[in-house]
């Protein structure tokens, strides 16, 4: 009885650690809830029915996460950047190609070299465009937007404004009206997204229960398309995780008095 009160209490501590957590992030950009998920431990028994199972407590497996689309807000940036659909951003630490990491988080900036970066200084992955301004897919390589241009007749323009499209493409404008094609926003997708191992600032890393990462092209096949001038908001909901926060308060208490009572009665039964 003790083992089986003891694994109620783990369970509803770790539940009310995801819903803490979740609560925690809901002003997050990009941020997915996560669900906790509970198992029925049995005794092991030579029998093939299921009537003479004995139960004897629950397991709490990993969380799993629930990647729903969160809700859009406005900010006006050029590069602040969300997904409607499936996809992810990806971002590497330096020239680090071999070591992605992928998130939903589309709040991008430009540094002083033109690199297209995370408010942390990572940088986002896409597809560049040769001379002639056509998109070269395939290879994936960092987004770099110069921030100067250098003219026919040996002047040079400054950067003036940056336009993604729909599809993910990278327009820059430099002067009044000299506009190159910089390149595409490469999204990634995998064969099970909720199976991707959450690594903290709202990005992941894929194992071999997600699949590894396709690559492509916004509005390509089965990926969502660009709304520039938004980011994703958490797709957490503040009132269900409250009512699952006093679920799981409920829950531990009552464990807890049964705990007590079994403690009890077993001091009486060696006392007396």
């Amino acid at each position: 009885m003790l083992s089986i009160l003891k694994s109620a209490l783990n369970a509803n501590s770790q539940e009310m650690g995801i819903v803490s957590n979740n609560i925690a992030n809901a002003n997050s950009t990009g941020f997915k809830k996560s669900t906790a998920n509970f198992e029925h431990i049995y005794s092991i028994h030579n029998s093939s029915d299921p009537d003479t199972f004995s139960g004897m407590g629950v397991t709490s497996t990993a969380p799993r996460q629930q990647m729903s689309q969160g809700a859009f807000q406005s900010t006006g940036g050029a590069l602040d950047l969300a997904v409607t659909g499936q996809g992810f951003f990806t971002v590497v630490q330096g020239d680090n190609i071999e070591d992605p990491y992928f998130t939903r988080d589309g709040s991008f900036n430009i540094n002083a070299d033109g690199e297209v970066i995370t408010n942390d200084g990572m940088s986002v992955m896409g597809f560049l465009a040769d001379a002639e301004g056509n998109v070269v897919e395939g290879v994936i390589e960092n987004l770099v937007i110069p921030t100067t241009s250098l003219n026919s007749d040996a002047t040079v323009s400054i950067l003036s404004n940056v336009n993604v499209n729909p599809r993910g493409k990278i327009t820059a404008t430099y002067g009044l009206d000299t506009e190159v094609v910089i390149g595409n926003i490469a999204l990634s997708s995998f064969i099970n997204e909720p199976a991707l191992s959450p690594v903290g600032n709202n990005r992941y890393k894929y194992n071999a229960k997600s699949g590894a990462p396709a690559f492509g092209i916004p509005m390509a096949g089965a990926f969502g398309k660009i709304e520039s001038g938004f980011l994703e908001r958490s797709n957490v909901d503040i009132t269900t995780e409250m009512v699952n926060m006093l679920k799981t308060q409920q829950a531990f208490t009552g464990v807890s008095r049964l705990l007590q009572t079994e403690v009890d009665i077993t001091k009486r039964l060696i006392d007396g």
